[in-house]
């Protein structure tokens, strides 16, 4: 039985020449013959040319084929085309180079081609369990840090018919490797750098306020231990990992966005991997999904709804999770300021101080303006959450009323 209570299984390298490591990652895997997923901007920078030479130094391994596509692609036909270039070209592993929406749906495609189900809608159904026919190797290089998807079971995959994006879950969707590649990443410009740092910052609130691990066992005897260690498992590990994340977060990131370097770069994405990581099994957060709604309604992309969605989710949880935002205020801040504040307001604080980062964050980087939601928008941003089951994984049992009058 594979169990998800320390997170999934894949593996983060995450040293100073990691690409270097690649080849005999794939060798390790079996791998042979490699469809390259990755995007313009990673080809414009000679990064493609940089795995190919990588790959090219093991005769036994070889690119197969090299699909470019866009981190802004939504539907069923980037999935199709995906499909189409890896078995037309008889490939047998993939590697992905890019960040976002073009990760989540080269893990789509492994769960594809892994299952041998064609037609990835059935994954829409919870009913729907999916069986490993086929292993395929697959490793996961990201070219950005915040978004976490490079560390976990979770494709967020958008449905053209519902108008809406819906989180499939499932181990199978792990990569087998991340690497970790510091001169990639300090290629992205700082706007950007900004958004992942409050992607970083809203996945480990959303860590620290989930109530369980999604979704549980089935199986009878898996259950009951599930059922045993769930308070464990909550309190002590996903906390860990969010604690990491917050401590100095706000320093390191404005360190970070004023001098961009490799090393720098590489560590904020080091943080983000492990949190992904280490909060897999938690499931996705009341942040996350009131985020991914908001931006579909609006057609947006997902961080520039953060700061919307994390001042709603503030306002909706601020009494339930007094304790835990008050655990989050000394993680995010320091001992100092959390013994010298009074303790029934220490969960206002945090809420206070975080609000007071992302307008600093929006006053140097952003320049945007406030998402609005007319009364029909914000009707479709509660009914897409509800689709989604993760957004019932917090402390208050969601009610989409309440919700809709704090957009």
């Amino acid at each position: 039985m594979n169990y998800n209570e320390f997170s999934n299984g894949t593996k983060i390298i995450d040293s100073k020449n990691s690409i270097e490591e690649l080849p005999t990652i794939l060798l390790g895997l079996n791998a042979s013959r490699i469809l390259l997923v990755s995007d313009a901007q990673s080809s414009d920078c000679g990064y493609i040319e940089k795995i190919k030479k990588s790959v090219e130094k093991q005769s036994r391994l070889s690119i197969g084929a090299v699909y470019l596509g866009n981190d802004l692609t939504d539907g069923d036909e980037i999935l199709k085309d995906l499909y189409f270039v890896f078995m037309s070209n008889n490939c047998d592993s993939i590697v992905v180079i890019g960040n976002g929406k073009l990760i989540d749906y080269t893990k789509a495609l492994k769960l594809m081609i892994a299952t041998q189900v064609k037609d990835f809608k059935k994954f829409y159904s919870s009913s729907m369990e999916a069986r490993e026919i086929i292993y395929t190797p697959f490793v996961a290089i990201p070219a950005q840090f915040g978004s976490g998807n490079e560390t976990n079971s979770t494709a967020v995959i958008f449905d053209k018919e519902k108008g809406i994006s819906r989180n499939i879950i499932d181990g199978l969707l792990s990569p087998d490797y991340c690497l970790v590649d510091g001169e990639l990443i300090a290629t992205m410009d700082k706007k950007r750098s900004a958004y992942g740092v409050l992607e970083i910052f809203a996945r480990a609130v959303d860590g620290f306020t989930v109530t369980g691990a999604t979704p549980p066992p089935t199986e009878p005897f898996a259950k009951k231990i599930y059922d045993n260690y769930i308070e464990l498992q909550t309190s002590a590990i996903s906390d860990g990992f969010c604690k990491v994340a917050l401590t100095g977060l706000k320093n390191k990131a404005l360190s970070l966005l004023e001098e961009p370097t490799v090393e720098r770069c590489r560590k904020m994405e080091i943080r983000g991997a492990y949190l992904s990581k280490g909060t897999d099994s938690s499931g996705l957060g009341l942040i996350q999904c009131a985020a991914q709604a908001i931006a579909d309604v609006k057609g947006v992309e997902y961080y520039v709804a953060l700061p919307k969605a994390i001042k709603a989710a503030f306002d909706y949880n601020k009494d339930a999770c007094k304790e835990k935002y008050a655990r989050c205020l000394l993680a995010f801040i320091g001992w100092q300021i959390y013994s010298e504040c009074k303790q029934e307001e220490r969960h206002t604080q945090f809420i206070k101080l975080s609000l007071d980062f992302i307008d600093l964050l929006d006053r140097m980087y952003f320049n945007s303006k406030e998402i609005q939601l007319s009364d029909e928008e914000k009707q479709a941003v509660v009914s897409a959450m509800a689709f989604n089951v993760n957004v019932l994984n917090n402390p208050r049992k969601f009610n989409s009323a309440v919700f809709k009058t704090l957009l």
